[in-house]
C-alpha cells in the first residue's frame, strides 16, 4: 500500500502530466519568446513532474538517497516559477494599460539595462526565454527588474535545499539560512506583486477585454500564492512540526501548498487559452521603436556631414 507521501506524488503526476501539454500549447500559441509568463507555467509543470517521479522512486527504493534529495530540492523551488509567471502576465497587462510607445529616453534606458544584464549568466538564460522584451513604462520596467531577484531567490533555494540534504550539521544549518533568505525575497516580490495587481485592477476600464481575463486570473491566483508562501514561511521559520518540510503533515502540505500550486497553474492556463492569440503587433512596435531610435541617433551625423560639405563648397567658391 502506498504511503501518504507517495500517494500525493502519484496525484501530482496524474495532474501535471496533462497540464504540461496544455501549458506547452499555450506557450507556442502566444509565442515562446514573448515575455508574458506562459513559459514559466510549462517549466513549473516539468519541475513538479520530475520531483514527483523522484519522490515515488525514493519511496520505493529507500536506499537511493539521491532521488530523495533531488525530490526535496525540486519540491522547494515551486514558488519562483509561479511568481515569474505572475510578473510576466502582469507586465503584459501593464503594457496595454500604459503608454504604448515610450519616449526615446525610455528606449535608451532599457537598452543600457539590457546591455548590463546580458553580460551576466542570468541575462543569458533569461535572454533565451525572451525576457529581454521591451518595457513600455516605469511600472513595466519595474516588473521586468523584479524577475531578477525572483531568479536569484530560486538559485539560493536550490543551493539551500542541496545543503539541507548534506550529512554535515553545519551544511544543514547553512542550507536552512539560504532557504530562509530566498523565502524573504519571495515575500518581498509577492508584496510588490500584490500592490501592482491592485494598481492594474484600478485601471480595469482602460484594459482590452482579453487582458481583463488575464487580470482576473492574477486576482484569483494572488491569495493562492499568498497561502503557498505562508506555508513555506511556517515550514522554515516556525518550530511547528505540522509544517516541517521533511516530516510534516502530508494533508496540510497538500491543502496549503500542492492545491494552491495546481489551482494557480489552472487559472493561468485557462487565461492563456481564452485570451486571443497575440499577433506580431507588439513585436512590430518594438522593431519600429528601435529603428526610430537608430534613425534619431544617426541624424546628427548626417546633419554634420551636410554641414561640412556646405562649408567646403563655400570655401572653394
Amino acid at each position: 500500500m502506498s504511503s501518504p507521501s507517495e500517494s500525493l506524488d502519484i496525484a501530482e503526476l496524474a495532474i501535471y502530466l496533462p497540464l504540461l501539454f496544455v501549458t506547452l500549447f499555450v506557450v507556442f500559441r502566444h509565442g515562446i519568446h514573448r515575455q508574458s509568463g506562459w513559459i514559466y507555467l510549462a517549466i513549473f509543470c516539468l519541475i513538479r513532474i520530475i520531483g514527483a517521479a523522484l519522490g515515488i522512486s525514493a519511496e520505493r527504493n529507500p536506499s537511493n538517497v539521491s532521488d530523495l534529495e533531488w525530490s526535496a530540492i525540486l519540491g522547494s523551488v515551486g514558488i519562483s516559477p509561479l511568481l515569474l509567471a505572475s510578473l510576466g502576465l502582469l507586465k503584459q497587462i501593464t503594457d496595454k494599460a500604459t503608454t504604448k510607445v515610450p519616449t526615446e529616453g525610455a528606449i535608451q534606458g532599457q537598452s543600457r539595462f539590457e546591455t548590463l544584464i546580458s553580460y551576466t549568466i542570468l541575462g543569458r538564460i533569461f535572454g533565451r526565454l525572451g525576457v529581454h522584451q521591451f518595457a513600455t513604462s516605469y511600472r513595466s520596467r519595474f516588473l521586468q527588474i523584479l524577475q531578477l531577484p525572483a531568479a536569484i531567490a530560486l538559485i539560493v533555494c536550490i543551493v539551500g535545499g542541496s545543503d539541507l540534504t548534506d550529512s554535515s550539521v553545519s551544511e544543514q544549518s547553512t542550507g536552512k539560512k539560504l532557504i530562509k533568505a530566498g523565502l524573504i525575497i519571495f515575500l518581498i516580490i509577492y508584496i510588490c506583486l500584490f500592490i501592482l495587481i491592485a494598481k492594474s485592477a484600478s485601471e480595469l476600464n482602460s484594459l482590452p477585454a482579453s487582458e481583463k481575463r488575464v487580470l482576473l486570473a492574477l486576482v484569483v491566483a494572488l491569495p493562492l500564492l499568498g497561502v503557498r508562501i505562508l506555508f513555506s514561511l511556517l515550514a522554515y521559520f516556525s518550530t511547528i512540526s505540522t509544517f516541517s518540510p521533511t516530516n510534516g503533515n502530508v494533508l496540510v502540505r497538500a491543502c496549503m501548498a500542492i492545491l494552491e500550486e495546481i489551482l494557480t497553474v489552472i487559472a493561468y492556463t485557462l487565461a492563456g487559452i481564452l485570451v486571443p492569440k497575440h499577433g506580431n503587433a507588439r513585436i512590430g512596435n518594438t522593431e519600429f521603436e528601435t529603428e526610430h531610435l537608430e534613425n534619431r541617433k544617426s541624424q546628427p551625423a548626417r546633419h554634420g556631414a551636410h554641414h561640412s560639405t556646405r562649408v567646403a563648397i563655400q570655401g572653394s567658391a
